[in-house]
């Protein structure tokens, strides 16, 4: 009986997660999307600029885990599953089935985002090349994967893994700030929108460098997308940096997870 339960209780999650993820990456990106395409379509700034992505996705974020939190917890990240595995507050075995629902979600949500806007790409593609005869280029491939702003040339490796690394370390920090019950004691009506505001602070101060994707499934799944449906290099490009977005913000999760459960999570027991 048990065996059953914990299956069902897994898929739960599974689908939890792939929803939740969906609804980070449509509305995220959709947020660059609209941002990007509108503004080149339009020729002027009405549909904002850095502002609004941040904005758009931290508001993603909380739309999220409001989907996903009460079943899954609403992780939506791997690095954020990664770092709860290590400090034990998910199991091992749910680990890979967390990932798998976020990869899966974000790849979804790309494929629709880009089935939504593959006209106003069209025309921003067209605007840019008149002479494009349908393949897709760099003007656009930032709605869906992160790119660094400076030429690699004026950027060091290290500046962008360490930029990925310490976005994903203060989210995990905010993320088990607003979720401990012997800190501020956050309303739980309260989390989704605190942890997403808190992304929306990290982008605002740490979206220069790369873009701030501190998810690897938020940049790799859509970078897959990108691929298969004909962007330039979308693995190559800025040096092949694709590895440091897809590799590093598990580093930095676990580094920021560790540092808030030494310096304020270890809070002494009642009557000590």
């Amino acid at each position: 009986m048990k065996i059953g339960e914990d299956t069902n209780q897994y898929v739960r999650e599974f689908l939890a997660e792939t929803l939740g993820t969906f609804a980070l990456v449509i509305f995220g990106d959709g947020a660059v999307a609209q941002v990007v395409l509108g503004n080149a379509a339009r020729g002027d700034t009405f549909f904002g600029g850095f502002l609004n992505i941040s904005f758009g996705y931290g508001l993603a974020l909380m739309i999220g885990i409001c989907i996903s939190g009460g079943v899954s917890g609403g992780h939506l990240n791997p690095a954020v599953t990664l770092a709860m595995a290590v400090f034990k507050n998910l199991k091992w075995i749910q680990v890979p089935i967390y990932m798998a629902g976020q990869y899966l979600g974000a790849f979804l949500a790309a494929l629709v985002l880009w089935g939504e806007y593959a006209d106003a790409i069209k025309m921003v593609e067209l605007g840019q090349d008149p002479t494009n005869s349908g393949s897709y280029t760099s003007a656009t491939h930032g709605i869906f994967a992160s790119y660094p702003f400076f030429d690699t040339s004026q950027v060091t490796t290290l500046s962008l893994a360490m930029d990925q690394m310490l976005g994903t370390a203060m989210l995990l920090i905010i993320i088990l700030a607003v979720t401990d019950n012997n800190n501020m004691k956050i309303q739980s009506s309260l989390v989704p929108l605190t942890i997403g505001l808190g992304l929306t602070a990290i982008h605002l101060s740490f979206g220069l460098n790369a873009g701030s994707a501190i998810n690897p499934a938020r940049d790799l799944s859509p970078r897959v997308l990108t691929f298969l449906a004909g962007w330039d290099e979308p693995f190559k490009a800025a040096d092949s940096w694709f590895w440091i977005p897809s590799l590093l913000p598990h580093v930095g999760g676990v580094l920021g997870a560790g540092l808030y459960k030494v310096m304020v999570g270890m809070h002494p027991k009642d009557g000590e």
